[in-house]
């Protein structure tokens, strides 16, 4: 199949394996997924996918970092800051919850989970500009991605509805506000 023209307002290759990823990981174990399965699935060859991903190692790892939800972290913070009436998720973020939720659930793998653990843990450090070399920094990033982590194996398999939302919201008032106001001192105590 040919290259499709830039304009032509057709995914890259690239992006159709990326969603043929996420497809396949819904209904077949992580560990049962090839190169062969994705490129046929996203009308491309096996050249095609080495050259853009090394393995499916590569290009799971590309697609976990790539759904990080980092606009929650956002929108928890304006929430505890009286910015924000309610942690009601936008449509990117309620995707790539639900991605991540494929990660953990049964057809998952432990290493992409703590591949994803890692990326949120970079994430709230980089929003907050704190140092995860520092132990407390990592200590308490490591305790709120695995509790994010239990929190989304809870919901595999859920729609990520109204219901998910409202548990975000109580979770993000008992547990996040500490966690950010520990992230605003550390934060302000390296600025001094």
């Amino acid at each position: 199949m040919p290259r499709p023209r830039k304009d032509s307002g057709e995914k890259s290759a690239e992006k159709r394996m990326v969603e043929v990823f996420w497809s396949q990981l819904s209904y077949t174990p992580y560990q049962e997924i090839t190169a062969a399965s994705i490129a046929r699935q996203a009308k491309c060859n096996r050249a095609t996918f080495y050259y853009y991903f090394d393995s499916i190692d590569d290009l799971a790892e590309r697609a976990v970092d790539a759904t990080v939800p980092s606009g929650i972290v956002k929108l928890v913070e304006a929430f505890l800051f009286g910015e924000a009436e309610s942690l009601a998720l936008g449509e990117s973020e309620r995707h790539a919850v639900e991605r991540t939720c494929l990660l953990i659930g049964e057809n998952g793998s432990a290493r992409l989970v703590e591949r994803f653990k890692q990326a949120l843990m970079k994430t709230w450090a980089e929003r907050f500009g704190v140092a995860l070399d520092q132990e407390d920094v990592r200590i308490v990033a490591s305790f709120m991605a695995s509790g994010i982590v239990g929190i989304l194996g809870e919901q595999a398999g859920k729609p990520c509805d109204e219901h998910f939302d409202a548990r975000l919201q109580v979770i993000g008032k008992v547990f996040s506000a500490p966690a950010i106001e520990f992230a605003h001192k550390v934060q302000s105590k390296s600025e001094k």
